[in-house]
């Protein structure tokens, strides 16, 4: 076998969960492991020891190399997360500490960039090269492939929508007045309709299934997504994407979701051509299969 055909060890640390899978180069899944995110530096423990749990089982099989996709800043070539809000680390060494406890070449990246690749891969973008990645859920940030290649900021950034100010009078966690996330996000979705209605909810998805009986939640939805296509106008007018894929939670919405924004979205956009809205092909494992790919390549096509 060529190395180059072995497995590769892929994890994905969310702000909850830490997802984590053995590929085989077709993608198919070997073995898997899933487990609670500790906070702070706690969490590098943990991924260490998913990977060798998963690693103790790959039997003979070679391992070509190790995908770690996590949320916040990341410095791809020192091998630090620098931050993260989410998880509650900052400046946490990883490349080399993982390395030498899997004996693996390890890279790391952003999960939502991880996601975006993904998509652009073997996704719902598979065929474009122009496309924005935008999962929702407890806050929104955008993955952005232009021509083929992942952009990212001068420090590796993504682009963090999450914070457009779309709105006036509604206070953000980070401080500032009206962000998009702040009104459009999974979480902001359920409290507003809380608030509203005076009905307690679980979630976005319970907003959405109210939808055809109850006024306030559709109130809430359309406020949603109007605020989301200003965002997303924004964006639009800036890079020109043939492609938004909504991933997230909010994206098992489908339709109730998708067919609002795809019009409010053209209305926002009347100089450049709008781009099509589409939900997310790769769900929740989209993050862990752009770590595979990683893994396997650093995302050289898309560099």
């Amino acid at each position: 076998m060529n190395d180059d055909d072995g497995l590769a060890l892929a994890v994905d640390v969310g702000g909850t969960t830490i997802k984590a899978e053995l590929v085989d180069r077709a993608g198919t899944v070997v073995a898997c492991e899933h487990r609670p995110t500790p906070r702070g530096h706690h969490a590098r423990d943990a991924v260490a020891e998913v990977g060798r749990t998963l690693l103790a089982q790959r039997r003979d099989a070679p391992v070509v190399g190790a995908g770690v996709v996590v949320p916040g800043l990341v410095d791809r070539e020192a091998g630090v997360a620098t931050y993260s809000a989410n998880v509650g680390w900052r400046d946490l060494e990883l490349v080399r500490f993982l390395g030498t406890e899997w004996r693996l070449p390890v890279r790391i990246a952003n999960d939502v960039a991880s996601g975006g690749v993904a998509e652009h891969r073997v996704g719902a973008g598979l065929g474009t090269d122009d496309l924005v990645f935008v999962p929702i859920g407890t806050g929104i940030a955008a993955s952005i492939v232009s021509g083929g290649h992942l952009v990212t900021g001068h420090r590796g950034e993504t682009a963090e929508i999450g914070h457009l100010a779309v709105r006036t009078g509604v206070p953000c966690a980070c401080g500032r007045d009206g962000c998009l996330e702040a009104v459009a996000s999974a979480a902001a979705i359920a409290r507003r309709y809380t608030g509203l209605s005076g009905n307690h909810v679980a979630g976005a998805r319970d907003v959405a299934a109210r939808l055809s009986t109850d006024p306030v939640a559709r109130q809430v939805w359309q406020e949603a997504v109007e605020a989301l296509a200003d965002g997303l106008g924004i964006v639009s007018l800036v890079v020109g994407p043939a492609l938004v894929v909504i991933g997230g939670g909010l994206s098992r919405a489908g339709d109730e979701l998708l067919d609002p924004l795809r019009v409010a979205l053209r209305q926002r956009t009347p100089v450049v051509h709008p781009a099509d809205v589409t939900a997310s092909a790769l769900g929740d494992r989209g993050g862990v299969i752009g770590a595979a790919l990683l893994a396997r390549d650093g995302w050289a096509s898309e560099s």
